[in-house]
């Protein structure tokens, strides 16, 4: 798969009422589309919108050390986000954010001193006079606040919940046929 069809999977998701629940219950990868009234969060968003291979099929479990040390083997933000920082896995950092990159930030403890999610979506539009990630223009994610705020978790935004999270970088999944435009 490309990026391009990741991103294209993760707009069928835009208008079908999708609850952000988590973990959440996974569409079938045979899916062309995201059933409406689905239930997901972030990284099953994802998870779905790559096709991410895990064992067993769609079950969020990733057999690689790195996942298995920091949270028992689940695909999910903070295991994503040391992933991209070690390039030992399925992601790396990179400098800038290209179309078709993920925008993600770890589970983190609030001002509240409470843990709260970290976040992940995928870069779908970019504004070149910017760097960094406030390159980024648009993003497609689902999120408890796209739930709470339009009854559909899956929307396509602007990027300010990562721009919010100083720990926020830019991966790009090394299972993507393409590589990441210069």
């Amino acid at each position: 798969m490309d990026s391009a069809t990741a991103i294209t999977r993760a707009r069928s998701g835009l208008g079908k009422k999708t609850e952000y629940k988590s973990p959440g219950t996974m569409p079938s990868f045979a899916a062309a589309t995201i059933p409406s009234n689905g239930k997901l969060d972030c990284s099953g968003f994802v998870y779905w919108s790559i096709r991410f291979p895990s064992v067993p099929p769609q079950s969020r479990i990733v057999n690689h050390p790195l996942y298995k040390k920091i949270n028992g083997g689940w695909f999910e933000t903070t295991a994503i986000h040391a992933d991209g920082l070690s390039s030992t896995g399925y992601f790396r950092a990179l400098p800038e954010p290209v179309v078709g990159s993920f925008l993600v930030y770890p589970d983190y403890t609030g001002t509240d001193g409470r843990t709260h999610d970290g976040h992940i979506g995928i870069v779908t539009a970019l504004d070149m006079a910017q760097h960094g990630i406030a390159r980024v223009k648009a993003i497609i994610h689902c999120s408890l606040g796209g739930w709470h705020q339009h009854g559909d978790a899956v929307q396509e935004t602007a990027p300010a919940p990562w721009l919010a999270h100083s720990n926020s970088i830019a991966v790009w999944y090394e299972g993507f046929s393409d590589a990441p435009p210069a």
